[in-house]
């Protein structure tokens, strides 16, 4: 319902909600309520007059209600309760090397990797801190985030030895390889072998599918905020929001190897950045041992034992 008064919708508040907006556990209403107004929200995302502003405001109520929805947070053995989408074969052309990257069938990550299911491997005994996880890599000392880390938003300031630290740590602890895409495997998620497709979703820009700098959010969203605008096989926050970490390097997209400290690529464009890097072919790089507040990261797998295709 609008104000009317100021003609716009009501800030999405504890008291409009019926919870106390400190904490995750509902203090007043009833779970019933919370359950009707988590309908209500969920439905709003969906309707592309939602503004960029109320999604990320949706996002935060979900987080202080605490967020069932499947894929953003953890499963009942306090692992990453991950959605994996289908990626079909193909080949897959990257920047201007002229020959065409193979690609073989495999799973993507509905999501991006968030703070709930990034958070258990710096808490356990055997993650961050164990050695036998960073064999090759650079470990950086962990330190308090520039961006408030909240669960349901995506990991941010994660670096690409960071990520495949988790990666093989998460894959000793699910029984299965996880790990980070080559970017060929990547674009092959967000198009879903469809060339013509210059964003996840198609051909033509759309501004209200994306938290990139236009949104004027200046910051991340909760993943899944955009629902209407996953990919073809079913991934969503491909375009905007935080760039992804991928396997390879930048100026050798052909090297995969792990131990040199040469740029890896990133992609699906951040918030920080404008619309141009949000193109399913854009492609940035950087140095794997930096930190950035607008980079985050997704999982893949050749062959999920635990979880089934989206």
């Amino acid at each position: 319902m609008l104000d009317p008064k100021t003609g716009q919708e009501p800030a999405l508040s504890g008291a409009v909600f019926g919870v106390v907006s400190s904490g995750h556990e509902p203090m007043l209403g009833g779970e019933r309520l919370i359950r009707a107004y988590r309908e209500e929200m969920m439905a709003r995302l969906e309707r592309r007059a939602t503004t960029h502003l109320r999604r990320a405001a949706i996002g935060r109520w979900l987080d202080q209600v605490g967020d069932s929805r499947p894929g953003v947070g953890l499963a009942p053995d306090n692992l990453p309760d991950l959605i994996w989408c289908y990626v079909p074969a193909g080949e897959v052309l990257v920047g201007d090397v002229a020959t065409p990257f193979p690609v073989d069938p495999l799973f993507i990550a509905k999501y991006p990797v968030t703070w709930a299911q990034y958070h258990i491997f710096l808490d356990a005994p055997d993650g961050f801190t164990d050695p036998q996880w960073w064999d090759g890599l650079q470990q950086r000392p962990e330190y308090e985030r520039s961006a408030i880390p909240i669960d349901n938003h995506p990991a941010q300031e994660v670096s690409w030895c960071d990520a495949l630290a988790y990666c093989r740590w998460l894959s000793d602890r699910m029984g299965y390889i996880v790990r980070l895409p080559t970017e060929w495997e990547w674009q092959q998620a967000a198009t879903g072998g469809t060339d013509r497709y210059i964003y996840p979703w198609g051909q033509r820009w759309s501004a209200i599918s994306a938290n990139t700098r236009e949104s004027g959010l200046r910051g991340a969203t909760a993943v899944g905020m955009y629902p209407y605008a996953e990919s073809p096989v079913g991934a969503v926050d491909m375009c905007g929001n935080v760039l992804e970490w991928c396997l390879n390097e930048y100026y050798r997209p052909e090297k995969t190897e792990i131990g040199e400290e040469t740029s890896r690529v990133m992609r699906g464009g951040s918030w920080f950045l404008t619309l141009h890097y949000a193109r399913t072919t854009s492609r940035v790089g950087d140095n794997p041992y930096y930190r950035f507040n607008s980079v985050g990261f997704r999982l893949v797998t050749d062959a999920p034992s635990k979880n089934q295709p989206a």
